[in-house]
């Protein structure tokens, strides 16, 4: 769950997005001409993440050239740091936006790092009239940087090569977990949950974690090159056809590829098109032992994701005022929406013994 620092906090607990404004734009003024920008006529507006709050995004313009700040605080900094140490693979070979600067100093208190990157102009895949091309050509990247031993040679000096459950845990099962911690200390703002609820989501994530530890096909080593978060919004599509691919916060050379394509290809799981969006990710997953499975999983977890986080970002959102009502929207829009589809497929989470 977000801790909002102490010092952007106003009387009410709530967090001073203009000032933290102010500040990114002091910054970038005093640093404008390494980032290519007019220091005259520089403009900063936070950008509203609606799947957490953790990290903090700006879009800074002189009205020529845009950047996009992202800030990190500590317990994220390391995964910020993980990106910019393979920038330039990234930009070169995957469709990431360039990094045009590292930001080594605590510019908004609290938040200790970040990255200036170019600010990627186009629409959200989601919104595409036919998503279908620009996702099997993202399939197929990911299948390469799967395998990418360049990638995977920076970054395995600081990972470990876990096991496959131990990657399925640490994605969902971690924070399910710190996301239910968050959610019950704020529950009295959930009129839409009740304890029961909230006790069968506890069960469902023991649940997954065990089907994930029991199953042969989560046994294997995980060394698997993955972005990790690779939903719709975030490829980027431009009018001429052109995608990108953003928010590399949490690549890893120790994941699982079922991962990469569960978060993909959710949108189609359900679809009448999904035996030939299965085929091809099998084909293109090769001789990856019992990803079929784990892919199942994965499609389960990312379901209950649905149910459990979006109350997570719920109650964060009451520390952004500005974003408050929009974020909650969507949260519990998204929540009354996954949590009957949950039951219907997988049973009642209250009423398991």
């Amino acid at each position: 769950m977000l801790a909002i620092t102490d010092f952007l906090k106003g009387a009410h607990g709530q967090m001073d997005m203009q000032a933290a404004e102010t500040k990114v734009k002091n910054w970038a003024i005093a640093h404008a001409s390494s980032l290519g920008l007019n220091p005259a006529r520089i403009d900063v507006h936070s950008i509203w993440n609606p799947g957490g709050l953790t990290n903090q995004s700006y879009r800074v313009s002189d009205g020529n050239t845009t950047r996009h700040f992202k800030l990190a605080p500590p317990k994220k900094a390391d995964r910020l740091k993980r990106w910019a140490s393979v920038s330039s693979e990234l930009a070169e070979r995957y469709h990431a936006p360039r990094l045009i600067a590292e930001i080594k100093e605590e510019i908004v208190p609290g938040y200790t790092y970040g990255l200036v990157l170019e600010f990627i102009k186009g629409k959200p895949l989601s919104e595409a009239a036919d998503p279908g091309p620009v996702a099997i050509k993202v399939l197929e990247l990911l299948q390469r940087l799967q395998q990418d031993e360049r990638i995977r040679e920076i970054l395995a000096e600081a990972e470990a090569a876990p096991s496959y459950t131990d990657a399925f845990i640490e994605e969902y099962m971690e924070r399910f977990e710190e996301d239910m911690e968050g959610i019950r200390a704020e529950k009295e703002s959930l009129d839409f949950v009740t304890e029961p609820d909230l006790d069968g989501f506890d069960r469902e994530v023991e649940v997954l974690r065990q089907l994930a530890s029991d199953s042969p096909a989560f046994q294997h080593t995980a060394n698997d090159v993955v972005h990790n978060d690779i939903h719709w919004d975030n490829i980027l599509v431009e009018d001429s056809g052109r995608f990108w691919i953003i928010d590399w916060d949490d690549l890893s050379a120790a994941g699982d590829a079922a991962m990469d394509y569960s978060v993909l290809l959710w949108t189609l799981h359900e679809s009448e098109e999904w035996p030939r969006w299965q085929e091809q990710a099998l084909e293109l997953a090769g001789k990856s032992t019992g990803i079929s499975e784990r892919l199942e999983l994965y499609f389960r977890a990312k379901l209950l994701d649905d149910v459990i986080d979006v109350l997570a970002d719920y109650v964060e959102a009451s520390g952004v005022p500005e974003w408050m009502e929009k974020t909650r929207q969507r949260a519990k829009a998204i929540h009354l929406r996954a949590y009957p589809e949950y039951i219907k497929r997988y049973g009642a989470l209250a009423a398991r013994p």
